[in-house]
């Protein structure tokens, strides 16, 4: 799943309910809620929550200050109500801290201005925020989709800037991968394909290796040299982009690494890249225990040719995703 966004206008009375006046009494009565909606192609919240078929579901959302601040919110659909509207369980009583007054949560309703409550999804991770009306001509205009302001309601994918705007950590490369691995469904085995399936083969270490002249560039820098491990069996060794692929001004040397095939996924994880100053291979803790540690703090293969040294600020770039 892509970074996603769920936004919720607050009307008076979902602000009401989550300040306990809700009620005529104004002791909060049974509506200390926040309403969100029902579902809908345009409101798809079962998806969002990766809860479909259920009626509730219990998310650790955290704030901005990470996960000092992590909160269980408790999402939940009554099928009698409205046809089936969703709402966020007792804010009143158990509020999530991100809409708290310590996090600058207004203490009364402005219709001029009302408030927004905001879930972002970054992978398989949740974290609350709010967002006053006020604020929202202090960010730039290409960071707030233009659905967020004209609809009190909705989900859609989340960019970047977006999610930099309100420090959300965005989904990492390693998480996207696990998540598709866990829904990759490969065809079935057919001996009776097994020419076809060599074909297969061939094409996917074709694919694997890299784009051929970029390849071939490569091996000639490196000297036929894994640039981390110094392995020099050619037919494992692949052409790496250090900043991702975007056509072919991208395949210049300098943007480029010859790496042993496990170490090239590795570095497309994030889970090993390089020091951009003393370039040196750094390795993730979360492989401390692996013999991929012997490689932490070791020097990187430089080529001879300046020219053909990996670019600075690419590896900067890169280095800003390593999953310390």
């Amino acid at each position: 799943m892509s970074n996603q966004v769920l936004w919720r206008r607050l009307t008076k009375t979902d602000f009401n309910a989550m300040h306990g006046k809700a009620s005529p009494y104004g002791r909060g009565g049974g509506a200390m809620h926040i309403a969100l909606g029902v579902r809908t192609n345009a409101f798809p919240i079962d998806a969002f929550l990766n809860a479909p078929g259920r009626r509730e579901v219990a998310i650790e959302a955290s704030t901005r200050s990470g996960n000092r601040g992590r909160r269980t919110l408790t999402i939940s659909s009554n099928p009698l109500r409205r046809g089936g509207e969703w709402l966020i369980r007792d804010q009143f009583g158990n509020r999530h801290p991100a809409w708290s007054p310590a996090a600058g949560f207004p203490s009364t309703y402005n219709a001029a201005r009302p408030p927004y409550i905001l879930i972002f999804r970054a992978g398989e991770n949740f974290h609350a925020r709010f967002l006053d009306s006020a604020n929202i001509g202090k960010l730039e205009k290409k960071t707030i989709p233009a659905e967020l302001l004209s609809q009190t309601k909705g989900i859609i994918p989340a960019p970047l800037a977006l999610l930099s705007a309100f420090d959300v950590p965005s989904q990492t490369s390693l998480e996207a991968f696990d998540e598709a691995a866990a829904n990759y469904q490969s065809d079935a085995f057919d001996p009776a394909n097994i020419s076809d399936g060599r074909r297969r083969i061939i094409a996917a270490v074709l694919l694997r290796q890299g784009q051929g002249a970029f390849r071939r560039r490569l091996l000639t820098a490196y000297d036929n040299m894994c640039a981390v491990t110094r392995c020099a069996t050619t037919w494992v060794l692949e052409a790496a982009h250090i900043s991702p692929y975007r056509g072919v001004k991208t395949n210049d040397v300098s943007n480029g690494l010859l790496l042993r095939a496990d170490i090239h996924t590795l570095f497309d994880l994030g889970l090993i890249s390089i020091e951009p100053n003393d370039l040196k291979v750094r390795v993730a803790s979360l492989l401390r225990r692996s013999s991929y540690a012997a490689f932490d703090r070791t020097k990187l293969v430089i080529p001879a040719r300046d020219a053909h040294r990996p670019s600075r600020a690419a590896l900067a770039e890169h280095y800003a995703s390593f999953q310390q």
